[in-house]
Formats: structure tokens, C-alpha cells, sequence
């Protein structure tokens, strides 16, 4: 009898200690995700830079539409002679904004600067000459009839898209150079090598277009 007993007691205790040890183990899930003991870096967000634009066209008919101008109007190398002696030249030193393209209205800086000059020339007309700080040098020339047709006046500093005057003759021709201050300060006016194309004077349209371009671009 007690032999029958001992043997249910130990029964009972074996029942017992399985029981309480398999406890733990219905409360873990092993299916369930481990936590993550590395540190996950967050990659910094880069700002996109954005090009300032600080070139554009001196009349605001250009930014509306696409205006086809004549080879003589352009810039370098044209179908219209410049110059006959001591030899022929074909080489146009700016651009020329006709009134039948952009019409007798007003014209715009294209460039922040200075106004070195406003003066009468031969061959010039009235003129705007303006000194930007970043060595570029404007010349806003032909286009004025009378000194009331231009707004600006020497030592005055000028910002992008600041009116410039008006157009009231033919056309405006500008031309864009790095021309040097001991140039500037030596000769009455800005019309060195207008004939030769030899780096002196520089694409107008290119230097704007492209400014503008990569501004655009800059904010895709």
C-alpha cells in the first residue's frame, strides 16, 4: 500500500515540476520579431541649391515670346560689313534689339552695376555705360533720341530688371565686355576692338539665355 502511495506521490510530483517549467514557455512567441539592437543612421536630406539668376533681357517681350532676330542684329560674325578700312569686317561686337521686334518701349538692365557714363558719342549716340562688380561692363547705345529717353544718371547703382529708359530710335544695340579699369579709365569710350572678334567683346544673348537656363533648371 505504501509502495502504491510513493508511487502516486511521485507521479503527481513529476506532473507538477513539468507543469511549472513548460510555464515560460506559453508566454514566448517565437514567431514574433526580435528587437534590432543596431542603430539605423538616418541619411541627411540635401538641399538642392538653386542657381540666382542675375542676368536678364532688356526688354520684357523677349521673356514672352521667341523672337527670331536678322544675322546683322546678332552677335559675331554677320552678313553686314562693320568696317571697310584698313580691312573689311564683318564682326558685330553686341546685339541689336530692333523696334519691330521688341517696339519703342522700355528697356531693362540687364545686369546689377554702376553707371560709369551717360554721354553723347559719334557712331554711339546716346549711350548707357555701365560697371558691374563681377568685371562685367554693359553698353546700352543707338537706341535714345533725347536725353529724356534715359532714366539713369552717372554714379547711380542699378539692380537687375531696373529701368533703364526707353527705346525711341531704330534700335538698341548692346554689347557686354570684361573690358579692365585702366582701359575704362583711359579712353572717353567703350568701343575697343568692336571690330575684331579676338574675346573683348562677349555673346549678350548666350551670357543671359544660359543664366536664365540654369536658373530654371536649378528649380526642377
Amino acid at each position: 500500500m505504501k509502495k502504491t502511495e510513493s508511487k502516486i506521490s511521485l507521479s503527481v510530483a513529476l506532473i507538477a515540476i513539468i507543469f511549472f517549467a513548460s510555464i515560460p514557455l506559453w508566454h514566448i512567441n517565437l514567431n514574433s520579431p526580435r528587437p534590432q539592437t543596431s542603430v539605423v543612421k538616418k541619411k541627411k536630406t540635401q538641399k538642392k541649391k538653386v542657381h540666382k539668376v542675375t542676368w536678364g533681357y532688356p526688354f520684357k517681350r523677349l521673356y514672352e515670346k521667341k523672337i527670331k532676330f536678322k544675322s546683322g542684329q546678332k552677335f559675331g560674325e554677320t552678313d553686314v560689313i562693320r568696317r571697310y578700312y584698313p580691312s573689311k569686317s564683318y564682326f558685330h561686337d553686341g546685339y541689336d534689339f530692333g523696334f519691330s521686334e521688341v517696339g519703342h518701349s522700355i528697356v531693362y538692365a540687364v545686369h546689377a552695376g554702376t553707371v560709369h557714363k551717360v554721354k553723347y558719342a559719334p557712331g554711339l549716340g546716346l549711350y548707357v555705360w555701365v560697371i558691374s562688380d563681377d568685371g562685367y561692363v554693359e553698353i546700352y547705345q543707338e537706341g535714345f533720341l533725347s536725353i529724356t529717353d534715359i532714366y539713369v544718371k552717372k554714379g547711380q547703382k542699378i539692380k537687375l530688371g531696373q529701368k533703364i529708359g526707353r527705346l525711341t530710335g531704330s534700335h538698341i544695340h548692346l554689347g557686354v565686355t570684361k573690358t579692365d579699369k585702366n582701359y575704362i579709365d583711359k579712353h572717353g569710350v567703350p568701343c575697343r576692338y568692336y571690330w575684331k572678334d579676338n574675346g573683348t567683346w562677349l555673346n549678350p544673348m548666350k551670357i543671359i539665355e544660359d543664366d536664365i537656363a540654369q536658373g530654371k533648371e536649378s528649380e526642377k
